[in-house]
This record gives C-alpha cells, structure tokens and sequence, in this order.
C-alpha cells in the first residue's frame, strides 16, 4: 500500500505538490482529500474519544464517541491548550482509573488503536509514531498489557474513496493486523483460511478465520474503526472454544505442578525419591545407614560397634562386656572371679568355701526338753521303745 502510494505521489499533479508545499505536511493525503489545518486522532480502547488537535499539536477539543468515551471526557475538562501527547497520556491514565483495561478479549488485555483521520495535518513528519511511542510509556508505567496499533492514511484502502472523499474502511492487511495483536499471534505463525468484507446489521465488518499455534481463531474487526467486535479461539479438533469478548480465559491443559513445571504434565516424571532428577530410581529405597542411592540389605548392624556390618558373633553383654562372650564366665557366686567353683557349696556354718556335709549341727535341738521323757531316761540315744 505505502509503495503504490509513494508511485502515486512521484506522478501526482503540481496541483497536489503545491498544497503539500502550502500546508508544511509531511506526508501527502489520501487520494482526493484534501489537506486540512487541523487534525483528529481517534483514541479507542472500549471508551472512543476524537482528539482534535492544531498544527502546533495543541489539543483544540475532545468529543466522545461513545457513552463510555463522553464519561470519560466529562471527567478530564481541562484539556484546552495542552500538547495533545500530553492529553493522549492522561485519557489512558483516566481509561485505566475508570476499570476498561480490566476486561480481557478472547484471553488478552484490549487493544488500544490510534487513529489519524485522512487529511489530517502532521505537526510533525513522525507525529503519529511519537503518539504510538508516548502511548507505550504510558502503558508500560501503568503495567498493562494491551497492544497497540496505528492507523495512518496509508491504512485506508483507496478502492472506496468516492467523489473526493477519503475512503472510510481500512485495508484488509490492517484489519489482520488488529485481529493477530489482540489475539498475541505473531503473522509468521498465522495462516488466514477466510476473509471477507460485510455488513452486519448496517455494520462495516471484516470477518477473518485463521490458524496458529494450534488453534482456529474467528475474528469480526469493524472495517472503520479497527475495533474488535467479535473475538473466540478454540484449539484444533475440539467441539468447544474459547468464546469470550470481555473476561480472559485459561489454559486448562496445563496441569503441571510437578517436577520441572514447564507448562507440560510429564505423567512419567514420578521421581520424588532419593536424587530427584525427574526421572524414578526405583532401585533406589536406601534410606539406612551410608544412604548413598543404594540399599545395603546386609547393612542391618544396629548392635554393639555399629560400623554397617552386623557381627553375630558379638552377643557379650555379660562380664567383661569385651564384645567376645565368654560362655565359660557364670560367676555370680563366692569369690567372683570369672570362674564358677561349682564345688563351692558353703553357704552354711563357717562358710569356708568347702561345704562340710557332716556338719548338721545347727543348734541344740533338745527336742526332749520340756518334759516329754518318751520314756528315754538313759541319754544313751536309745529311745526305749521296747522297755
């Protein structure tokens, strides 16, 4: 469009190099229009304002387009005099006050389209470019998210410019371009399957179908303002899509909260253990002694000297606890001295180690005493059972 234009001006009639001359434009005017000594801008995100601006670039008036844009101007009086690059940051300022960036189309935050009117005077030869770059700050320092497009009058498609008059619809090469940044499409990954221009309901429309990354995408642009009318995505091979034109949606398949959280499940990636890799060691249940990823089965030393192997042999918890049982050491009686004298039986009278089995003597019995005299009289040890 801008190289059939740029042919158009090197054969363009002095008639035209003479106004271009008169009014100091930086840039011819569309096809039969004719140069003005003011200019409009057209702000649209949802509220629509016309900044109507001098050849200085001083704001001359405000008109809203829209309920929501005369809200909008209503609330922000003092715009008189100012340069409009100025007014263009507060009205974004008092867009984003009033909640209209709070709002999603089709998953993403809304456009913010900058609109120059064919025919208007350019204070500058990069007028429209310093309003796109004045609009970025603004946006960056509100932390949104929107994009941003231009319309300038090499966007007009010259096919319907009737009578003088300067085409009012956009080209279709715009049109795409509005719809792939408010859907986040880069145009290197976008193949558009339809579009067509038409009138819905009276409504200039350009319906456009296209496919990216996965998804099928169906976008209605008004063919005059750029604003997006009609916006839903659905990914490829689904019934349903995506179908929402003011709050944002969500990636359901992305259900990854486990290890390596790249946006994509890995259902295999089950390596919670020892050594978490992302992939599961199911060899390695070490969890005893030197866990080092390797299980030492014979590992099961929890007894004396815990050095990792296990000594059967070392049951001495006896005397002389010297890790050696010493089975002969059942010494718990006379002189323990670690050898049982199993002949050692003296617990009685003069308990001098030798047990002196004749010695009953514990005492003088006398069972005789006390008068029983069963009738041995003769202490002669003879009971007298016979006499």
């Amino acid at each position: 469009m801008k190289l059939r234009r740029k042919l158009f001006a090197a054969v363009s009639s002095l008639a035209v190099a003479s106004a271009v001359l008169l009014t100091g434009c930086g840039a011819p005017a569309q096809e039969g229009t004719a140069l003005k000594e003011t200019g409009t801008l057209t702000l649209s995100v949802n509220p629509e304002i016309q900044i109507e601006y001098n050849r200085e670039g001083k704001v001359t008036d405000l008109t809203g387009r829209n309920d929501d844009g005369k809200t909008i101007v209503a609330a922000y009086p003092d715009y008189i005099g100012k340069n409009c690059e100025v007014v263009l940051q507060d009205l974004i300022v008092e867009i984003n006050e009033a909640g209209f960036f709070v709002d999603d189309i089709d998953g993403n935050k809304k456009n913010i389209v900058l609109q120059l009117e064919p025919g208007s005077v350019l204070p500058s030869d990069d007028f429209l470019e310093d309003m796109s770059l004045r609009t970025q700050e603004t946006v960056k320092g509100l932390d949104l998210a929107s994009g941003i497009v231009t319309i300038d009058d090499d966007d007009y498609d010259p096919a319907y410019a009737k009578d003088g008059e300067p085409s009012p619809y956009i080209t279709l090469e715009k049109a795409q371009e509005i719809a792939l940044t408010q859907a986040n499409v880069n145009a290197a990954n976008a193949v558009f399957d339809d579009r067509e221009f038409d009138h819905d309901d009276g409504t200039p429309i350009f319906e456009l179908e296209f496919t990216a990354n996965g998804n099928e995408y169906e976008y209605d642009i008004h063919a005059v303002t750029g604003k997006v009318v009609r916006a839903e995505h659905k990914t490829i091979g689904t019934q349903s899509g995506n179908q929402n034109t003011s709050s944002g949606s969500g990636n359901y398949d992305d259900t990854d909260y486990g290890p390596n959280n790249d946006g994509v499940t890995d259902y295999n990636d089950t390596d919670y253990g020892p050594n978490n890799d992302g992939v599961t060691d199911y060899n390695d249940t070490d969890y005893g002694p030197n866990n080092d990823g390797v299980t030492d089965y014979n590992d099961t030393d929890y007894g004396p000297n815990n050095d990792g192997v296990t000594d059967y042999n070392d049951t001495d918890y006896g005397p002389n606890n010297d890790g050696v049982t010493d089975y002969n050491d059942t010494d718990y009686g006379p002189n323990n001295d670690g050898v049982t004298d199993y002949n050692d039986t003296d617990y009685g009278p003069n308990s001098d180690g030798v047990t002196d089995y004749n010695d009953t003597n514990y005492g003088d019995t006398n069972y005789d005493d006390g008068g029983s005299d069963y009738s041995d009289s003769d202490d002669d040890g003879d009971s007298g059972y016979d006499d």
